[in-house]
């Protein structure tokens, strides 16, 4: 489609007309007219206005396919990034998640839960880690396989899950023990979101 085409239909679709446009631009309607049947080209400075006048880039009205192209890339990099830092979210809330089923596990009161049978807080623990566990994996996968990021976080993540599994292997007190857990637990959180999601989220932003 032509320059001149871009313009008149941009013009129309505002419902401007063509003396309005040229009183804008400080020439003749004859002028504007020429443009729009290609019979001769606005200026540089003319063309600035004209987009200025249609609330409009330059390129949308000298090469609308490629603007409109150019337009989808950068909308589907606003809509990859957001879903990046929703799996990423996800992945964070489940590691949190994980953290928060070890704490009560370790520290169940069976008084607590009433006359509830005694298997019900283990499974009730057991199941906040086993959902941060799949909310986690969920997250890592998704990173690794959409960007082709780097495996590293699936192994911070799996080590991270497995950590807890070292409480009972470890020859401390049961205190000591769980107070190893949560420090190697906060150090490996605090890794993978400085390598993979701060940088995700700042990616987004731009």
């Amino acid at each position: 489609m032509s320059l001149g085409s871009n313009i008149s239909i941009k013009r129309k679709s505002l419902k401007i007309s063509q003396e309005y446009v040229a009183e804008k631009l400080g020439v003749s309607r004859q002028a504007v007219s020429k443009w729009e049947t290609n019979q001769s080209e606005p200026s540089t400075d003319n063309l600035i206005k004209l987009a200025e006048i249609f609330d409009s880039d330059i390129k949308e009205l000298v090469s609308p396919e490629q603007y409109v192209g150019e337009r989808k890339d950068v909308e589907n990099q606003i809509k990859q990034g957001q879903k990046d830092i929703k799996m990423q979210m996800a992945a964070v809330f489940g590691r949190i998640l994980m953290l928060v089923g070890f704490i009560g596990y370790k520290g169940i009161d069976k008084s607590e839960f009433g006359s509830m049978p005694d298997w019900y807080p283990y499974i009730w623990w057991g199941a906040l880690f086993l959902i941060g566990l799949v909310l986690a994996f969920i997250g890592s996968r998704d990173y690794f396989n959409r960007k082709s990021g780097s495996k590293k976080i699936i192994w911070f993540d799996l080590l991270f899950a497995f950590s807890f599994l070292f409480y009972v292997i470890l020859p401390f007190e049961q205190n000591i023990n769980t107070f190893v857990i949560l420090l190697f637990g906060i150090v490996i959180l605090t890794i993978v979101n400085i390598l993979f999601f701060i940088p995700a989220w700042r990616r987004s932003k731009l």
